[in-house]
């Protein structure tokens, strides 16, 4: 399951799911099971690349230590252009607020509403912290319930805490106030809040997006910075030379700080051409709930507490600088840029950094059942909608 701090449902491709990208990955089988409940909802989520249809239904869910009887949730029996194979993953696990669940409440409660009221008050809570490297690969990987993980935030009072911005009647995204950028040590305002009452600009932290977005006019200002070690390209956005070391901290929250990108966060090898590796941040005028949209480009760099009641954000930064511009240097090569060489590549260069490029994200769903088409972004590699890093690999575990 891919863990999407931007959705609040659970769904799961079933056997009677023929579509070949549903082939080479496991599915649920309803038959197998003797508290499967079939709801006779239907369930169709669209997304910008794809869709998925199915039924809403329910059955015993386990994850983790934790069981939950009567979960409810959707099986799915047709895809397109998801990109399941390629992932290996099976469906999504939504840890977003009930407000934007595409399966109404009357079917049920959401997973994270169940978990969340089985523990106490004071552990109703889970923290995050995407691994760089896809799947297990990475041991830095960390999921929990209700207990903070002490090999990545030995001193939980090193957490800067936000309160989530609620800009409707119901608490929707996990938001937080966004201030601006530092780019190698010069500050970057951004522009006001285009969401009716807000008092900053806005940004959503999302495990379901690869890439960081904001408003085009913001991005076009972020990358003048990098001079010609940037480019813009019609067709897959902003480029950054794959060679190009850039820090950037993105600032954040009630009490701002800010939170260092790992440079090659910056610049992304995965939709890399011919030297032109893609850029961590896209334009993007399409976002609804919020100005900017924080995906794994950003969360690979921070651990994240999300407080369910009263909603609050957690935020600590992973990335040192100086480690992070030796590792990146290490992998990349020297900066030729920076060495005032020919800004061409050379061909060994090309070929070292030339990899597919796809798209991600999604539709967003509101409490009324409206759809709006919002998010788009060019990423690539893994290829699945919502980006593969979010996949449960890891370690899961549980404080008590």
């Amino acid at each position: 399951m891919v863990l999407d701090t931007g959705s609040s449902d659970v769904w799961v491709v079933s056997c009677d799911c023929k579509d070949r990208d549903c082939q080479d990955v496991p599915r649920f089988s309803p038959k197998l099971s003797s508290t499967f409940a079939n709801k006779s909802l239907p369930f169709n989520l669209g997304y910008l690349s794809g869709k998925a249809d199915g039924q809403v239904a329910s059955d015993t869910f386990s994850f983790g230590e934790f069981q939950v009887l009567s979960q409810t949730f959707a099986t799915v029996n047709e895809v397109t252009n998801l990109g399941l194979t390629s992932s290996m993953t099976s469906g999504i696990l939504g840890l977003c607020f009930p407000a934007i669940a595409a399966i109404p409440a009357t079917a049920g409660a959401t997973p994270l509403q169940n978990i969340m009221y089985n523990l106490n008050p004071s552990q109703r809570f889970f923290g995050l912290h995407l691994s760089r490297l896809t799947g297990s690969a990475d041991p830095n990987g960390s999921f929990s319930f209700g207990a903070i993980d002490p090999e990545l935030v030995p001193d939980p009072t090193q957490l800067a805490n936000s309160s989530v911005i609620c800009t409707g009647h119901e608490y929707d995204y996990w938001k937080l106030p966004m201030h601006g950028f530092i780019i190698n040590g010069s500050p970057m305002e951004i522009s006001r809040s285009r969401v009716s009452g807000a008092d900053t600009p806005i940004a959503v932290l999302d495990s379901g997006t690869t890439l960081i977005l904001g408003p085009s006019d913001d991005v076009a200002a972020f990358y003048d910075f990098f001079g010609e070690g940037a480019r813009r390209d019609s067709a897959v956005g902003y480029q950054v030379r794959c060679t190009l070391a850039v820090l950037v901290s993105v600032i954040l929250g009630d009490d701002p700080r800010g939170y260092i990108l790992h440079p090659a966060d910056v610049a992304w090898s995965e939709g890399a051409d011919g030297g032109w590796c893609t850029g961590g941040v896209q334009a993007n005028d399409n976002v609804n709930a919020a100005d900017w949209l924080l995906g794994d480009t950003f969360l690979r760099n921070a651990y994240v507490v999300h407080n369910y009641d009263p909603p609050t954000i957690g935020l600590l930064g992973l990335t040192d600088a100086e480690a992070a511009l030796s590792e990146f240097r290490l992998e990349r090569g020297p900066d030729v840029d920076n060495q005032g060489s020919d800004d061409d590549a050379t061909a060994d260069d090309e070929d070292e950094w030339d990899m597919p490029t796809g798209y991600v994200k999604r539709w967003e769903h509101h409490a009324n059942g409206a759809v709006t088409r919002v998010f788009g972004a060019v990423a690539g590699g893994i290829g699945f909608v919502v980006g593969g890093v979010g996949a449960i690999g890891w370690r899961v575990w549980r404080g008590r």
